[in-house]
C-alpha cells in the first residue's frame, strides 16, 4: 500500500468535483451580478450540461468506484447505512457510502434539471435560451419557476453536503476532502483500489460530452425573436 493510502478516486472524478463546483459558484455569482454577465451565466450553464454529460458516461465505462454499479445500493444496505450514519463509527466503504452515492444521483439530477431548463429562458430583454423560441411565453415562465425553485433546492442539498463532510470530519473521523484532491484513502483493502485513472478513456469522453453539448445548442432552432443567441 502506498504511504498516504491507497488509490480510490480517479483524476477525471476529482476534476469532475471541483470543475462542477467551480461552474455552480460561477452561476450563482453571474445570476445575481447583472444582466453583462447573463452571457457568462449561459456559458457555465453549457458547461454543467457538458460535466453532467461526462460524469453519467463516466459512471458507466469509469473507473471502479466511479461507476455507478459500484455505488447504488438497494434499500437494504442503504438503509443500514442510514441506522450508522450519526454513530461515531468510521466509514468503511472505499468508494461512495449508499447515501453518499445516492446523494450523488440526487445532485447530478438537480444540476441537470438546471441548466436544461436554463435551454429555454430569456429575460426579455437581451438574451434568450437557443430554445427558448420552441416553447410558449408560459411554458418558458413555468420553466423559469422551476429553474428558480430548482436552484434554492439546489443550494440546500450543497449546503447538507458540506455538513455530512463535516460529520464525517470531526464526528466519524473519517476524511472526506483530501481523498477528492489527491485520490487515496487509508485504511483501505488494497484489492479496493484502483490502477490507474483510465485518462485516455476519460479525454475521449470528454470529447464525445462535449460534441454533444456543442451540437445541442449550435443545432438549436433559430430564434423567433431578436434575442441574442448564446
Amino acid at each position: 500500500m502506498h504511504e498516504r493510502g491507497s488509490l480510490v478516486w480517479d483524476l477525471p472524478s476529482r476534476l469532475f468535483h471541483w470543475t462542477l463546483l467551480c461552474c455552480l459558484a460561477g452561476s450563482w455569482i453571474t445570476a445575481e451580478a447583472g444582466f453583462e454577465w447573463t452571457e457568462w451565466h449561459f456559458r457555465l450553464g453549457y458547461a454543467s450540461l457538458t460535466l453532467i454529460a461526462f460524469r453519467v458516461i463516466w459512471g458507466l465505462v469509469g473507473t471502479r468506484h466511479a461507476r455507478f454499479a459500484d455505488f447504488l445500493r438497494g434499500p437494504g444496505p442503504t438503509l443500514a447505512n442510514a441506522k450508522g450514519l450519526f454513530t461515531r463509527t468510521p466509514s468503511n466503504y472505499a468508494g461512495h457510502t449508499p447515501i453518499g452515492g445516492w446523494s450523488v444521483m440526487l445532485m447530478l439530477t438537480l444540476v441537470a434539471v438546471q441548466a436544461g431548463t436554463g435551454l429555454f429562458l430569456t429575460d426579455d430583454i437581451f438574451y434568450a435560451g437557443p430554445y427558448n423560441g420552441v416553447v410558449s411565453s408560459a411554458t418558458a415562465g413555468t420553466l423559469a419557476q422551476i429553474h428558480h425553485l430548482n436552484f434554492n433546492l439546489l443550494q440546500a442539498v450543497v449546503v447538507l453536503h458540506v455538513a455530512a463532510v463535516a460529520w464525517y470530519r470531526w464526528g466519524k473521523g473519517t476524511h472526506l476532502v483530501a481523498p477528492m484532491l489527491h485520490g487515496r484513502k487509508l485504511d483501505v483493502d488494497p484489492a479496493e483500489a484502483i490502477d490507474s485513472s483510465k485518462l485516455t478513456r476519460a479525454f475521449l469522453v470528454l470529447v464525445l460530452a462535449a460534441g454533444a453539448v456543442t451540437a445541442l445548442v449550435q443545432l438549436a432552432p433559430p430564434p423567433s425573436t431578436d434575442f441574442y443567441d448564446f
